[in-house]
């Protein structure tokens, strides 16, 4: 009597529990299909209920060859058709539709007829059979990962016979490997199982996730695959809760609205984790600025999807330190995205580089500017691949290649050549001072044309990271209008690009501790000469060494690079777990790792120590005292560095000494007409100290622009001078 009722009990359990909503597996990879290989262009009418392909071969799937998952292995030169035709005998049963497939390089799916799915690299509807996709695509299966997912209407499918109807399609005749394995999942309201179970690598879209990052979930209209290019519309919602913990699906209280968005990125686009380039856009389809995740409002963002950087956050880290040094770098977000119901790991929101406010922050320059001062800012521009209008340098690079330059803002297409033409004369005047017999004299030298302190820190960044991009491709440089009194300089950054910085990268040196980044020739893509140039000059030597000095002493003393990189992996301590579920890679080379861990505590050891051993090299080679630009017959005491920081000088400036005996100092400021401007005394302590003079001092003290000499004495005696230049 027990037994019977307990098994009556369970029996009545798994009655109800099957009657709830829930998946199953209409159409698996491994069923039989229809199939023709596609060495000529099939039948027009080949993807329709009507057409009859008794006359094609059948055979299980999955189909393809190389990769050692097919079940049917077939040679793929161009295409390959395949057709099954499924029943439904109650289509209101049916809730939700999905299409899991893997497949490399291409597909395009259609079902009873119409098309309901094609891959991101797939332009067109209809395809020919020799179709070349814009990139090729590999299948994800036999990595242990989880086939591509879109969902589908469930209106596309009618009671009685359904067809669907798969183009696999080969990125080239000459291609190693060729997959196609189509699933269609079914959510079915209804007791028992209808078709079949799911298969055990299964994801439950509708299961409740949840993690401490903010979630973003992105939906494309009926599951479009996103393009290259153009953008196409989309839907957005960011879950970022208060308390820290999200929920997907959740409340969408982060953004909840219409986007635009596009694949981006060069090596990335071939990887199976994509980044995407999104417009915030309103129901018009207009732009729509908005704050996104404590970020200043825009409408332009990036979401970095690192893949090859298992870290996950060298890109974080690297504009980290560029703003910790006051310098601008786009602001960051770690996220965890879904994208159409489908997990697509760990995320960065970043900002994209543009004239804005909140960013670059230049002047704004329309077309009709193109004289007086309203032509001579702002402007963006960089040193990077790609197909935008350029103008190459009279001065080749290291590797004596073309230089050139790439017009980022204004739009270049719309740029008055006028603008265009001062833009790079203002350069190629710069590159003229720089490499001119007087580049050191702070009026005919190249200093009045740059911002020292940003090529600096740009720099250093670069070189901490030794950044085998850095200089040559995603080198930004930008230039605000002239003020009423002087010139505004160039200015490098933002600094851009990091994702195989840090040790990341086996070639150019790039993971190897000693060198200069930019002294490395690297083909036809090679740094300027500027950065060697630069440091035959004391003063930006001088300078270069300071800043090191304090950084070394602040932003990137171990310490400090230790715990921001612990704050970063500590948060990321569960959404890696799932991110290298997801992208099953620590224990794989994904191009161009130098260093494979096989955990993810691993790849982070290395990248700490990779960053404490290249700081200690670069010590040891930026010697960190501050040697003096002393003027002949002048020479600082012994045992006293002394540097004036930024010079030339705008609002403010700052000395840097450091003495071995306590005493007092005297300056005074004295222009070219003998006029002594400002006198002042100061207390030295023992060690290094920094004194600051700001802008009352300054326009007390140098009222115009020019040179001025600040006299030094200690205890009383003359010790030396130092020039100002006022801009």
């Amino acid at each position: 009597m027990y037994k019977f009722f307990t098994l009556f009990l369970l029996t009545s359990l798994g009655s109800m529990l099957l009657a709830q909503p829930h998946w199953e597996t209409m159409v698996k990879a491994d069923h039989n299909w229809n199939y023709l290989i596609g060495d000529s262009q099939a039948p027009a009418s080949w993807y329709t209920n009507g057409y009859n392909d008794s006359l094609w071969k059948t055979a299980k799937g999955s189909f393809g060859f190389g990769d050692g998952d097919d079940a049917t292995v077939l040679t793929i030169r161009y295409s390959l058709y395949i057709r099954h035709s499924f029943t439904i005998s109650d289509k209101s049963i049916i809730d939700s539709l999905i299409l899991d497939i893997d497949y490399d390089d291409a597909y395009v799916v259609y079902l009873n007829g119409s098309l309901v799915s094609r891959s991101f690299n797939v332009e067109t509807d209809f395809p020919s059979y020799n179709y070349s996709p814009t990139i090729d695509h590999e299948a994800l299966m036999y990595l242990g990962q989880q086939p591509s997912r879109v969902g589908i209407p469930n209106s596309h499918l009618v009671e009685g016979e359904n067809v669907i109807a798969v183009q696999g399609i080969n990125v080239n005749p000459t291609s190693s490997d060729f997959s196609l394995a189509p699933f269609l999942q079914v959510k079915i309201d209804a007791a028992g199982i209808v078709y079949e179970d799911v298969p055990q690598w299964f994801v439950d879209p509708d299961a409740i996730y949840e993690s401490n990052l903010p979630i973003i979930a992105i939906e494309t209209a009926n599951g479009q695959s996103v393009p290259d290019e153009p953008k196409i519309d989309a839907h957005m919602g960011i879950v970022d809760n208060e308390d820290g913990m999200n929920k997907y699906p959740g409340n969408y209280n982060g953004y909840d609205g219409k986007i635009g968005i596009e694949l981006r990125g060069q090596t990335s686009m071939g990887f199976p984790k994509k980044g995407y380039g999104l417009e915030t856009r309103l129901e018009t389809g207009e732009n729509n600025n908005v704050p996104l995740l404590g970020m200043p409002p825009e409408n332009d963002w990036v979401l970095h999807g690192p893949y090859s950087d298992k870290s996950l956050i060298r890109n974080v880290l690297a504009y980290h330190f560029a703003r910790e040094m006051g310098q601008y770098a786009p602001r960051t977000r770690l996220c965890e995205l879904f994208l159409n119901n489908t997990y697509s790991g760990v995320y960065v929101l970043v900002e994209k580089i543009k004239k804005d406010t909140f960013r670059v922050d230049v002047g704004k320059l329309t077309p009709d500017e193109i004289n007086g001062r309203g032509l001579t800012g702002g402007y963006i521009f960089k040193i990077d691949k790609g197909n935008e209008p350029y103008w190459t340098s009279p001065y080749a690079s290291i590797n004596n290649t073309d230089l050139n330059f790439l017009y980022h803002y204004p739009d270049p297409y719309m740029m008055p050549v006028v603008q265009k033409d001062y833009i790079k004369d203002f350069v190629t005047d710069f590159e003229n001072a720089l490499a001119g017999a007087q580049f050191q004299d702070p009026v005919l030298g190249y200093k009045p044309y740059i911002d020292m302190q940003s090529f600096v820190d740009f720099y250093l960044v670069n070189e901490v990271s030794k950044n085998v991009d850095g200089y040559r491709i995603s080198t930004y440089l930008h230039k605000d209008k002239d003020k009423t009194d002087r010139v505004s300089p160039i200015k490098a950054g933002p600094v851009w690009d990091f994702n195989i910085a840090f040790g990341n990268a086996n070639y150019l040196d790039a993971s190897v501790i000693s060198g200069w980044q930019s002294e490395q020739p690297a083909g036809d893509r090679s740094p300027p000469f500027w950065w060697t140039r630069f440091k035959e000059d004391p003063e930006y030597l001088h300078l270069l060494q300071s800043s090191w000095n304090t950084y070394r002493n602040t932003i990137l003393s171990e310490t400090r690079v230790d715990q921001v990189i612990d704050s970063l992996t500590t948060l990321l301590a569960d959404a890696q777990q799932r991110n290298f579920s997801a992208f099953p890679i620590l224990d794989r080379h994904i191009w161009p790792n130098n260093y494979v861990g096989g955990t993810y505590a691993n790849e982070i050891n290395y990248l700490k120590n990779w960053i404490f051993d290249r700081m200690a090299w670069m010590d040891s080679n930026l010697d960190r005292h501050l040697f003096p630009n002393s003027v002949p017959g002048n020479a600082d005491p012994e045992g006293m560095y002394l540097k004036i920081f930024p010079n030339p000088v705008n609002n403010e400036f700052s000395l840097a000494l450091n003495v071995d005996w306590g005493s007092e100092l005297q300056i005074e400021v004295v222009n070219l007409l003998a006029q002594t401007t400002y006198r002042a005394s100061f207390d030295l302590e023992i060690g290094s100290q920094t004194i600051y003079f700001g802008a009352d001092i300054v326009y007390e003290a140098m009222p115009r622009s020019g040179i001025y000499i600040l006299n030094l004495h200690v205890d009383g005696k003359f010790v030396g001078v130092r020039k100002i230049v006022k801009q």
